[in-house]
């Protein structure tokens, strides 16, 4: 998972409304004088305002919102990093620190969500420290004549420190399972430029997998839930691509299993034709590249049908008449199935078709051996299948 989509938290500050709970968040900034605090909601779309109030006279501020659902702020001073506020509804938080280093110093009261953002916070700023570090290391040996030892040594360390956040990241989702803090866990990036996620590894998608069940059935009205939601969607998508990519480029694997309707409304299995060797073919009525193969497969299939070859197509039709004139037209004489959803087909989807004619030789034990064999390739291939 090398590359995972980003899901864009732009930061917007909404007027109060006065359908909430009325949620607090105020403080106490020492040594501030001649300072601003500026302040602002991250949301999932729309840049909005930045706010701010002087705390020169006393270093108090206060911030009130009337809250329905759970929601983020970002609070800094300037030229210094921000510290994020996670607010739930009907909270009094209080926020106490020094100017001249909030980042680092603050202590937070009265929000469990905001003393775990603190936490993600401050370790991912450990961690990019490190690694900041090492590249300055690097760069100031570059022209030492031992800098491809030292570039090892180095490299090793770097991931080391991406490892060992990862190892954190893990243990703080697992620890817990149902905060909403976890969606700044979960995007977490050590190179924002390039994208570079902690959670990194194909294997990681479980964590934003759980995370969403569970924050779904929490707080499914959302908007940063919902988005996170929608991002894990369009992230199975990708992954079952990938790894469908995978199934088909590797030959031997196993093909995955297809059950559709035929044209009499029975239901077919690609399965159920084990033993024999199998043409899975995609095509459509209104497919012309498909409709002048299929004179071919006509005569593939009358010289090796008797031998133990057999032809399962697959139709990317709309309309049941059309599939059926098509068949009845060019006299094909084999297995068919549809379930008439066009390029929405679960076939198409499940085989990664995205253009037709497209087909994948299936030996007896259900393996692929070939893809995309037509005309006197085909013909060639099964002749040194099926005939001894």
């Amino acid at each position: 998972m090398r590359k995972i989509i980003l899901l864009l938290l732009a930061v917007s500050l909404f007027a109060c409304k006065h359908d909430g709970s009325r949620t607090v968040i105020k403080g106490e900034i020492k040594n501030c004088k001649g300072k601003y605090l500026y302040f602002q909601e991250i949301k999932v779309k729309g840049d909005g305002p930045i706010d701010s109030t002087d705390l020169s006279s006393s270093g108090s501020f206060k911030i009130v919102k009337n809250l329905k659902l759970p929601s983020f702020y970002l609070l800094w001073i300037k030229g210094q990093k921000p510290i994020t506020v996670v607010a739930q509804p009907g909270e009094k938080i209080k926020i106490e620190g020094l100017a001249d280093s909030l980042f680092y110093n603050y202590k937070v009261s009265g929000s469990e969500d905001s003393k775990r953002a603190q936490i993600i916070k401050l370790m991912l700023d450990r961690t990019l420290n490190k690694l900041d570090s090492l590249n300055k290391v690097y760069h100031t040996f570059l022209n030492n004549p031992n800098i491809a030892q030292i570039k090892e040594t180095l490299t090793n360390n770097y991931n080391r420190c991406i490892d060992e956040q990862r190892e954190f990241t893990i243990m703080f989702l697992e620890q817990n399972p149902t905060s909403i803090t976890n969606i700044i866990a979960l995007y977490q990036q050590i190179d924002p430029q390039n994208n570079t996620f902690v959670l990194y590894k194909d294997e990681d998608f479980k964590y934003f997998d759980r995370t969403d069940s569970l924050l779904f059935k929490k707080y499914p009205n959302s908007p940063h839930v919902m988005a996170l939601h929608a991002n894990v969607n369009e992230m199975r998508l990708q992954q079952n691509k990938i790894k469908v990519q995978k199934l088909l480029s590797a030959m031997g694997a196993q093909a995955p299993e297809i059950a559709l309707p035929s044209p009499n409304g029975d239901t077919l299995r690609l399965s159920s034709l084990k033993g024999k060797y199998v043409l899975l073919d995609f095509w459509a009525s209104w497919c012309a590249p498909c409709r002048q193969e299929n004179p071919n497969l006509v005569e593939i299939y009358a010289k090796y049908k008797a031998l133990g070859f057999e032809i399962f197509q697959v139709s990317l039709d709309k309309s049941k008449d059309a599939w059926v004139k098509a068949i009845r037209e060019d006299k094909l004489g084999w297995y068919h199935v549809s379930d008439l959803k066009y390029w929405d087909s679960k076939a198409a989807k499940l085989y990664n078709i995205e253009s037709i004619p497209a087909s994948i030789l299936i030996d007896k034990d259900g393996t692929i051996i070939a893809r995309n064999l037509m005309g006197d390739n085909l013909d060639d291939r099964l002749k040194d299948l099926l005939i001894k």
